[in-house]
């Protein structure tokens, strides 16, 4: 007796010991309470009360939890036919089987109030009818800039100035009309600049960029690339600017007024997106005019003419010629993209070439870094030309600050 009472011990002390690394944990069935069967009384791990319960854990030692759960079972068995212990069964085996309910039918009218069917409304559906959104016409979209900045300028640029650094506010804005076989484009843009120059004594701050230009262009389509269309460019100065320590007036609102017209040619669009990246896409616009207007006029009689190709005596002069309007936009990602415009117009005796050239760093939603480069090449009699450059002007821009977009 003391011989198989020194191996229970042992093995309600060891096996706790080997499974204790493990985390899932089983009822200790030796702590239940005893039933008889009929042949002998063992522990049911059926019967649970909160003072039988005790949790113990198991170890793979015994291959496994089915395993462990035969062992503990059959080792409580022995533990009570070697105690003989039958008095002290509290319960029976026909106490654990317990005896089965009677089923009660569900009646209908219980889920009456929960579904409810309507059958006219379902007789008045369509099955083959499809949900047809409103057509979109008319696409608006904008962006606000406004950025300190680094800018350079040729010394013959034809607005005037020098280098400076300056606060720039860059303020632009489209409204497109996209149909089957119409389109029209708007675009507006507003450009101004101020910074200080200390060798301006007259004025402690002057203006650098100062326009406000609008571009449209109408077509009708021929097929998937290619339209009938018409453009027109209209451009100006918002306020007066003058030269470095003086009062002579350089520009003023009409002053110079720049209308450029291409009256008969065709568009072409082209627009790629890519596949593998969302954010990467390439639109190429394109008007071309082989007969289109450009019409210069000056209305501020402080402001010398001829500054803008206008003849001495004159207040405004006409041409008319071929035109090309372009404008290229790749996004490299969400961050990265590049906006290039082209305008080119001859008379075919002299030529204007502009073109405008800007590389944007998206930062974050409100923050971004332009670089910014401007060419413009015009050889309209009565325009200066430059020692080094001719009649190429330049100017170029380094900014950075806020941004949005909508």
């Amino acid at each position: 007796m003391m011989r198989r009472t020194y191996l229970l011990l042992c093995m309600m002390v060891i096996f706790p010991v080997m499974g204790f690394a493990q985390a899932k944990y089983l009822v200790r069935t030796d702590f239940m309470p005893l039933v008889f069967d009929g042949k002998f009384a063992f522990f049911s791990d059926t019967l649970l009360t909160k003072d039988s319960v005790d949790f113990y854990p198991y170890s793979d030692v015994f291959g496994g939890k089915n395993k462990y759960i035969r062992q503990m079972r059959k080792r409580a068995r022995h533990a009570a036919l070697w105690r003989n212990n039958l008095p002290a069964a509290r319960y029976v085996a026909s106490d654990i089987a317990g005896k089965p309910e009677k089923e009660v039918p569900l009646a209908p009218e219980v889920l009456h109030d929960v579904f409810e069917v309507h059958h006219e409304l379902n007789a008045s559906l369509d099955k083959n009818a499809k949900y047809v959104p409103e057509r979109q016409y008319w696409f608006p979209s904008g962006s606000s800039f406004l950025q300190f900045s680094q800018n350079r300028l040729s010394d013959n640029w034809y607005t005037g100035g020098y280098d400076h650094l300056n606060l720039q506010s860059i303020q632009n804005y489209t409204l497109n009309y996209r149909s089957d076989k119409m389109q029209f484009n708007n675009f507006i843009e507003w450009k101004l600049s101020l910074y200080t120059n200390p060798k301006d004594t007259v004025r402690g701050t002057r203006l650098g960029e100062n326009l406000i230009r609008y571009y449209a262009d109408f077509g009708l389509r021929a097929n998937a690339h290619w339209s009938y269309s018409m453009n027109v460019e209209i451009k100006t100065q918002v306020f007066r600017s003058y030269n470095e320590n003086s009062n002579d007036a350089i520009g003023a609102v009409f002053s110079p007024l720049n209308v450029n017209m291409g009256i008969l040619g065709m568009k072409y669009h082209f627009e790629r997106q890519s596949k593998k990246n969302k954010h990467r896409k390439t639109i190429v616009d394109a008007d071309i005019s082989p007969l289109a207007a450009q019409y210069t006029y000056v209305e501020d009689e402080s402001v010398n003419p001829t500054r803008y190709g206008v003849l001495e005596g004159f207040h405004d002069l006409l041409n008319y010629g071929s035109s090309v309007n372009a404008t290229t936009l790749i996004t490299f990602n969400s961050q990265i993209s590049f906006t290039s415009r082209l305008r080119y117009f001859t008379n075919y005796e002299h030529v204007l070439l502009e073109s405008e050239n800007k590389l944007d760093l998206t930062i974050s939603r409100f923050l971004s870094a332009r670089f910014y480069l401007y060419a413009r090449f015009d050889d309209t009699p009565g325009i200066k030309s430059d020692s080094e450059l001719g009649f190429w002007q330049l100017t170029e821009v380094f900014s950075f600050g806020f941004n949005y977009k909508f």
